[in-house]
């Protein structure tokens, strides 16, 4: 335990100029969070121990032990203040949680909320106020498809206060309503996110005298929200992402909602079809992380693989990146922090200037069989791109590697012997080691 107060103490500097790469091996889920010092975190789930993993100077990643967990469970949320880290874990079934945080006499865990059968909770959101945890989430029954929204303050001594926000059902949802809370000049606000009747609506609850207050941020067209709703504050102005789902169009679109000064509201699909994984707000602006798919059956594949592509979104720009995102946050002095997963486990990188790197890439195929790849890797004029097929379900293949030109374009040419497949180019930038890409949508083969 001492080892993991030192880590977390030691701040900034400890991270160093250059990126880590391969923080944890062999682990594809995970959670990242940065401490007011500095320090990057990151939380996962092996097998039932929930683990932290906090970076070293001179000896790389350290994880400790935190706490055992109930077998199914899940990790909800995660965040690090002046106090230490703390975990939110969803149990199985979805109808239990629990908050996880470091105590002067080592790690404790206090239960948050339990529903019976029946009841069942929705995605929760985790903020820090003072170094201590608010924990938002939504009971939900599925016979009426009512619910409630509650937020639970958990105190120093592990005492839990829980505050009634919604009554009366409100809302209803065709699935539990996901929940977050952000800290708004000094008091605590609650995003809340729900789906019925062909209809996703998005509202900022805030406390108004002994009350709530609920504020739609947005409304529209949908059938229900999907996986996380996520959250955050810069200058005063809420924003808030997710993923919601449109089945009849069979698209998965990821919205971007402000709530700005002057009681402002603007919202704006983002992406067509992805799971949101992640919202920062920079120096810059909001940015916004998320996966796209491929699906197997997309490229007349039987099975349920996909090939995954993370995106993060910031400034109208859509930024492609080597693997999964997992998470991103900002670090002190305009750092940035990402966490990739790939099949070789989860790697952190940190850059030290806002990421002005993106991609494209086309091919043409050639009477002889022969394909002509070619693209550009803007923001770059040195260095080589890799190029891979992939397909769901299986390793990818390299094909070679190209030399960027002056003006970062590069082309490379493959005689592939089967199919179908995808290309994607991958650039590795030297400074900080993130590896950016670029997925081709259209099959070959």
């Amino acid at each position: 335990m001492r080892r993991l107060a030192l880590i977390v103490a030691l701040g900034l500097a400890s991270a160093g100029t250059a990126s880590a790469k391969l923080a944890v091996p062999g682990v594809q889920d995970g959670m990242l969070a940065v401490s007011p010092g500095g320090t990057p975190l990151i939380a996962y789930l092996d097998g039932n121990s929930l683990e932290i993993a906090a970076r070293s100077p001179g000896a790389g990643w350290r994880p400790v032990r935190a706490a055992s967990v109930t077998p199914g469970s899940s990790l909800a949320a995660f965040a690090a203040g002046r106090r230490g880290p703390v975990a939110v874990i969803e149990g199985p079934g979805s109808r239990s949680l629990v908050a996880v945080r470091r105590g002067k006499g080592g790690w404790r865990t206090t239960r948050v909320a339990a529903v019976p059968a029946g009841d069942e909770l929705g995605w929760p959101g985790l903020v820090l106020h003072r170094g201590l945890p608010a924990v938002a989430y939504t009971r939900w029954r599925r016979s009426t498809r009512e619910s409630v929204l509650k937020l639970a303050r958990i105190d120093r001594h592990g005492r839990v206060r829980s505050t009634r926000i919604t009554r009366k059902g409100f809302p209803p949802s065709f699935v539990p309503p996901s929940s977050v809370p952000v800290r708004v000049h000094g008091e605590i606000h609650v995003i809340q996110s729900y789906g019925i009747d062909g209809v996703v609506g998005t509202i900022e609850w805030y406390p108004n005298k002994r009350s709530w207050t609920g504020q739609f941020i947005d409304a529209g067209g949908g059938d229900f929200p999907v996986g996380r709703l996520l959250g955050a504050v810069g200058g005063g102005t809420v924003y808030a992402a997710w993923s919601e789902a449109f089945l009849g169009l069979g698209e998965q679109p990821v919205t971007l909602a402000v709530h700005g000064h002057g009681r402002s509201i603007d919202s704006d699909f983002v992406l067509d079809r992805a799971v949101t994984t992640g919202l920062d707000v920079a120096r810059s602006g909001p940015e916004v992380a998320a996966n796209e798919w491929v699906s197997a059956d997309e490229l007349g594949l039987s099975g349920p693989d996909v090939v995954w592509a993370g995106v993060i979104v910031a400034h109208g720009r859509s930024v492609g990146l080597d693997g999964r995102i997992a998470g991103l946050s900002s670090a002190p002095h305009g750092a940035h922090d990402l966490l990739l997963a790939n099949p070789d486990g989860l790697s952190w990188y940190r850059s030290r200037r806002a990421r002005s790197v993106w991609m494209s890439i086309d091919a043409t195929a050639q009477l002889d069989g022969s394909v002509v790849v070619t693209g550009r890797v803007r923001g770059a004029s040195a260095g080589t791109v890799t190029l891979y097929r992939e397909r769901p379900g299986t390793a990818r293949e390299p094909v070679g590697t190209a030399p960027l030109a002056g003006d970062g374009s590069f082309m490379l040419l493959d005689r592939p012997t089967m199919g179908p497949f995808l290309y994607r180019a991958v650039y590795v930038d030297g400074a900080t080691g993130v590896p950016y890409s670029a997925l081709l949508r259209d099959v070959v083969g």
